[in-house]
């Protein structure tokens, strides 16, 4: 009888280790970046805090170097459900979510912590009602920092100092359209031709954060950093809404949970890696200008024109209008 009790027992721990094993799933997470950048350890701070949360029930599997493909078709994967989780740039939805058109305006924010607080608010909201029709969920935000101006013979420090400076930009109608009416000439090169762009004179400047402007070394050919902060565009975590609604109440809670502490650390990451760049610039005698130093109001006068070329909904313009008034 003892011996049939032990066989028994025997089976049962196997039996529930077995269901144990069963019920454990591996979510994919999409990631154009290289180990060590800080939006990687921010995912994979996500996934070893999931793992707590869920007690093993949920794992990550990171696939990132652009295993998976492009931010773009990470985004289409998403949408059909064939992928769990990604990262992208809020550029990538502009095409397929209205409200996202709105943040990629120029001079839409006065700061980052401006545009925390907005994302935090009806706008946030919009936005997250906005890309679950399109078939994703958003669990949260990186930070990506402000772009700003660079340039190799002079600083811009007002709108006149854009005159006859050819400036590269993304393929952006909004920001060719910006340079035009600030007075120069847009230029579009792929990120990866930049220097090559600046050792030809094909250009006389071009805008990005400043980590960005370091890591790429283009502060070798463009020796003044003008800080005018135009843009501040978040990137996003989603989730497909398939991946969503088949985990239970308590395994999403931990996903938004696991999210949200790795969008904190990413912040505190990107905080320091901003303060690392400033730091090196200056040591490699990179003239800094200040945003207090210009003449910003100017420009910004000039860009908010565009706003009516690019927000023609009555509802949108409206809420273009609150951002602007709003603390």
């Amino acid at each position: 009888m003892k011996q049939v009790w032990k066989q028994w027992l025997g089976v049962s721990v196997l039996v529930l280790a077995g269901m144990s094993a069963a019920s454990a799933r591996d979510l994919v997470v999409a990631e154009v970046f290289a180990p060590g950048h800080v939006i990687v350890k921010s995912e994979e701070l996500m996934a070893s805090r999931l793992a707590e949360l869920t007690k093993g029930d949920l794992k990550i599997q990171l696939k990132h170097s652009a295993q998976l493909g492009n931010e773009n078709q990470y985004w289409d994967n998403v949408r059909n459900g064939s992928l769990d989780i990604t990262r992208i740039n809020f550029g990538v939805l502009v095409n397929d979510v209205p409200a996202a058109k709105i943040l990629s305006l120029p001079y839409l924010f006065r700061s980052r912590e401006h545009m925390w607080h907005v994302l935090g608010g009806e706008l946030g909201k919009r936005i997250d009602a906005e890309v679950e029709k399109t078939g994703a969920v958003v669990l949260a935000y990186y930070d990506s920092g402000s772009r700003s101006f660079y340039t190799t013979k002079k600083p811009i420090r007002y709108r006149s100092d854009f005159e006859g400076q050819r400036i590269r930009v993304q393929n952006s109608p909004v920001y060719k359209d910006l340079i035009s009416l600030l007075g120069g000439t847009p230029v579009v090169v792929g990120y990866d031709k930049v220097v090559d762009a600046f050792k030809s004179g094909e250009i006389d400047g071009a805008e990005n954060n400043l980590p960005s402007y370091m890591a790429a070394e283009h502060y070798k050919y463009a020796r003044y950093y003008s800080f005018d902060e135009h843009s501040s565009v978040p990137e996003v975590l989603l989730m497909a809404k398939k991946t969503w609604d088949s985990l239970t109440p308590e395994q999403q809670k931990a996903v938004k949970s696991a999210a949200a502490e790795s969008s904190e650390y990413m912040k505190k990451l990107w905080a320091e890696a901003e303060s690392q760049a400033l730091a090196k610039a200056r040591k490699e005698g990179v003239v800094i200008i200040e945003k207090h130093q210009m003449g910003v109001g100017g420009i910004e006068t000039y860009a908010v024109k565009l706003y009516s070329k690019y927000v023609t909904n009555p509802q949108d313009m409206a809420t273009v209008l609150s951002i602007l008034r709003s603390e």
